[in-house]
């Protein structure tokens, strides 16, 4: 299929079409082409209009050596969707699930550097505080954090290469807080806010804008768990944008969920490295030492978090092979 747009919505699905990504493949008005990759619980005969769809078979086939070291029944297999949209040199990535429905204003994404008022909470902020006034938070946040409200805000002028939009009815919140409350939300319009170098904000791969400058940066690690691995890729990603004079972009929804089913209870025990260890990731990336390009700046942090067994030795075998795979 040849692709000739310059904007791409990326996902990873194991189940038929659903009326979200149904709805994300109609948005050919907005120039959007739609990017699949499967695993192997996706159907064989899996296909929708306008979307470009890597079976297993396809992903081994197209990037050999990238996608047999990316592990398969695992969020990581994303990753082959993005790399597809980066050969095809799209020049911006639009991410999401397949249980997220656009609205009709999707995106509502910030592409010039603008004045806007600036969060400044270290180490780490509740972001959905800004939204709504109930108590929910971002899975990935330190839980010690959930009830801190103090916070400095200014304005500033910001270029932000990563910006997380939010997500009505059933956001990207913890199993905690599915087991213990589960409420419905929706967040207030209209806001948007830029997140200070030195404070961490948890962001996800549900509704979050990429510019080419970080396509690298788009990388899930595939040695942590499904639950865990967009969180921590967002947290590094964030590191290495304070080192690009630039800030990550909370904005209110332009997508609702309806989430597929989970089971609470394994997704608990998948996520107990963002209640466990979170603080201490947030405190390495912190004191490492960046210089030079996005792509050596990354496989830095990957080198020491693999030191710190935050991810297994083989990961960095398969960082090097992506920065590889979009240099």
């Amino acid at each position: 299929m040849k692709v000739s747009m310059t904007k791409a919505i990326v996902i990873t699905s194991i189940f038929p079409p659903t009326p979200a990504v149904k709805k994300f493949a109609s948005l050919t008005n907005k120039g959007f082409t739609l990017y699949n990759a499967g695993d192997n619980k996706t159907p064989k005969n899996w296909k929708v209009k306008n979307t470009v769809f890597l079976s297993i078979h396809k992903q081994h086939s197209q990037f050999s050596n990238f996608s047999h070291l990316v592990a398969e029944n695992h969020y990581a297999r994303k990753n082959l969707a993005y790399l597809k949209a980066i050969k095809d040199k799209v020049g911006r990535i639009y991410e999401s699930d397949d249980d997220n429905i656009a609205y009709d204003f999707f995106p509502c994404f910030i592409e010039k550097r603008i004045k806007l008022s600036q969060i400044s909470a270290k180490p780490a902020f509740n972001v959905y505080s800004l939204f709504i006034d109930k108590k929910i938070w971002p899975r990935g946040l330190p839980l010690n954090a959930i009830k801190k409200s103090t916070f400095k805000i200014k304005q500033k002028e910001v270029q932000s290469l990563i910006q997380q939009s939010l997500v009505d009815l059933d956001p990207d919140v913890d199993a905690i807080y599915r087991l213990t409350n589960g409420e419905l939300v929706t967040f207030d319009r209209g806001k948007v806010f830029a997140i200070a170098k030195g404070t961490y904000c948890p962001f996800n791969s549900q509704n979050t804008y990429w510019h080419p400058q970080v396509f690298p940066l788009l990388y899930l690690p595939s040695t942590v768990e499904s639950r865990v691995t967009d969180i921590w890729r967002g947290y590094i990603a964030q590191r290495i944008l304070w080192e690009l004079d630039s800030e990550l972009i909370f904005s209110s929804p332009s997508v609702y969920q309806e989430r597929n089913v989970h089971n609470y209870m394994k997704d608990f025990r998948q996520e107990s490295d963002l209640y466990l260890r979170v603080e201490e990731l947030l405190q390495t990336l912190s004191k490492i030492s960046l210089h030079g390009s996005v792509s050596e700046m990354l496989l830095t942090i990957y080198k020491k978090l693999v030191k710190r067994q935050f991810f297994q030795e083989s990961e960095l075998e398969i960082v090097n092979q992506w920065l590889t795979e979009v240099s």
